[in-house]
């Protein structure tokens, strides 16, 4: 199954806040699909944080793409 959520995520360093994601994919209910795919197994983290689009702090998530300990939740 393609994910363009996923996908989107996938490549990026920046985080990004649920209500951002929405706007970009509004056809996901995007903090569910996110909380499932991290059940999954899912390299992605979401937690409280900065977002990259709009820089307020919120509950954002993030591609972790190996390292465990690292963080990129903003400023």
């Amino acid at each position: 199954m393609d994910d363009e959520l996923l996908g989107f995520l996938d490549p990026r360093d920046e985080t990004y806040c649920f209500r951002c994601l929405t706007q970009a994919f509004p056809r996901v209910r995007v903090p569910n699909h996110l909380e499932a795919a991290q059940q999954r197994g899912t390299s992605i983290i979401m937690a409280d944080g900065r977002c990259a689009i709009y820089a307020r702090s919120t509950t954002v998530t993030a591609y972790v793409t190996g390292d465990p300990g690292l963080t990129r939740f903003g400023d």
